[in-house]
């Protein structure tokens, strides 16, 4: 059975997407078989990421019962396997929570891109094991404090915190979560979403990669 990890934060543009992707292709390339679930209806973000052009399923189609959730799992060039999700107002996110539940006795890890609010957090996290919390500068930190909290309140572990266009100098620790990477706005995380492509498969052995390698690691042994 597979350990379903969710990647949640209360905001947009806080990278969650790049978080789940190159954990995801890390956790692959670690010998793990792993796929990557979009649930954040609000945007199209594995999609846009990964420039993958009208695809014939998503996991819409698939909680409107138009197709078959193993029919909805694209696999990338790097053989990390996604399924992606389009823009929507109306999806049962419960429906959702059913699908990760079949992805699982297939898979080491299942994970989840989550959504921003805090209801359909709150549905989602009902059917997840842990959770990483990302983070950016630009917003309070209360905002850890409630992500922390949805996760108390379902009892799903938390794994930490992932600093994202944070310097090596930032704060390590935001109240009671740790912080378990930071991972800086570097010219290599921008040219590979300009490339449409994870940063952990152009750029293997860069720094930035390696700290994917060691969240992976971690959550491994």
């Amino acid at each position: 059975m597979a350990k379903l990890i969710s990647i949640i934060s209360l905001k947009s543009n806080t990278g969650n997407t790049t978080v789940a992707l190159n954990l995801g292709l890390a956790l692959h390339k670690l010998g793990n078989k792993v796929v990557v679930i979009d649930a954040d209806f609000s945007r199209s973000n594995i999609i846009d990421h990964l420039n993958i052009l009208n695809p014939m399923h998503t996991l819409n189609s698939v909680v409107n019962n138009e197709s078959y959730i193993f029919d909805s799992i694209i696999a990338h060039d790097s053989g990390l396997k996604v399924v992606p999700s389009i823009i929507s107002n109306s999806v049962d996110n419960q429906k959702v929570g059913f699908y990760l539940n079949l992805l699982s006795p297939h898979n080491d890890f299942v994970i989840i891109d989550m959504p921003k609010e805090h209801e359909l957090i709150d549905i989602l996290l009902k059917y997840v094991d842990e959770a990483f919390i990302v983070h950016s500068p630009e917003y309070s930190s209360k905002m850890i404090v409630d992500a922390s909290n949805l996760l108390s309140k379902n009892k799903v572990i938390n794994l930490g915190v992932i600093l994202n266009k944070s310097p090596e100098e930032s704060v390590d620790s935001f109240f009671s979560n740790p912080v378990i990477e930071k991972i800086p706005q570097h010219r290599k995380i921008i040219k590979s979403f300009q490339k449409k492509q994870p940063l952990t498969y152009l750029y293997p052995k860069s720094d930035i990669s390696k700290k994917f390698f060691r969240i992976a690691n971690r959550i491994t042994h």
